[in-house]
């Protein structure tokens, strides 16, 4: 496809959500109000939503969260309110980072850029008030494909440290085409064949073909080594999702690397069901919560 050819179907794609906006009146009624702003963390500067819970109290985390949408489709009012709703509930300051989208900017711009704004935050902590020992990233789908990017990017050269991360039912894998992960008694069944030409969609907007070999596209190519120096890590995969083996395949690989891994499985949940609130939703957002509370 040529780049006219890759927008109009990028505007198709991102008008064809399964979801209706949140209401109105919960975003007003939401316990911590978002900030739109730009961070000088590259030339460019990084967008990001400020969501502080922190009640004027210094020293609190700082959760980077990077969502979903399969790196085409931007932040939206369900990453508003998991963002409020979680600063408020752990006291921490969060930023959400609406990180630049493919096609428009390809592989590696978003990966780049993930790793961008955690250098910034390790380096600036004294200007926000938060404890830069206590940096968690927060990625859900694409988002935490971005956070394993990030991670990787540090290794070589580290400039920052991160406590912890959390990697909601990851695309692991980007060599994988999205049809053969359909399981043959699935092979009929519609809804799981849209949901596999999306995926195929979103990988031929997001990078060409052979950027998928890229272990900053890939993280299942990441080396034992890098893998190894992952901080505590909370690994969500859904039992009704296409991603589910991957991501669960990366599980086992940072545990055998000796990282500390939390893993479930929500068995009778789909993709994205954190974030877009059915399935086991409270249940897992429980689990999230522990999981940072405890470190």
């Amino acid at each position: 496809m040529n780049r006219e050819e890759k927008l109009k179907l990028a505007q198709e794609c991102r008008e064809g959500g399964a979801f209706r906006p949140v209401p109105a009146e919960v975003l007003a009624a939401l316990p911590v109000s978002g900030i739109e702003t730009v961070l000088p963390a590259n030339a460019r500067g990084v967008k990001v939503w400020i969501f502080d819970g922190t009640e004027g109290e210094t020293g609190r985390p700082l959760y980077i969260n990077y969502h979903g949408g399969g790196f085409i489709k931007g932040r939206a009012d369900r990453d508003t309110v998991y963002c409020s709703e979680m600063a408020a509930d752990m006291k921490a300051i969060i930023w959400d980072v609406d990180y630049l989208l493919a096609p428009e900017d390809p592989f590696p711009a978003a990966v780049n850029e993930a790793y961008d704004i955690v250098r910034y935050a390790w380096e600036h902590a004294a200007e926000y008030t938060y404890d830069r020992e206590k940096i968690f990233l927060l990625g859900h789908s694409a988002g935490s494909n971005l956070v394993c990017g990030a991670l990787a990017q540090n290794y070589s050269n580290p400039v920052f440290r991160v406590r912890g991360i959390i990697l909601d039912y990851m695309p692991a894998d980007q060599r994988l085409n999205p049809f053969t992960k359909i399981r043959t008694e699935d092979l009929h069944d519609q809804r799981k064949l849209g949901r596999a030409l999306m995926e195929y969609h979103y990988l031929e907007l997001y990078m060409e073909p052979e950027q998928s070999v890229d272990v900053l596209a890939s993280p299942a190519l990441l080396d034992d080594e890098v893998l190894a120096a992952f901080p505590d890590t909370l690994l969500i995969t859904a039992g009704m999702d296409s991603l589910r083996d991957e991501g669960e395949a990366f599980a086992v690989r940072l545990a055998q690397a000796g990282t500390a891994v939390t893993w479930k499985r929500f068995r009778n949940s789909m993709h994205g069901f954190t974030i877009n609130r059915n399935g086991e939703w409270q249940e897992a957002l429980a689990l999230h919560r522990r999981f940072l509370g405890s470190l």
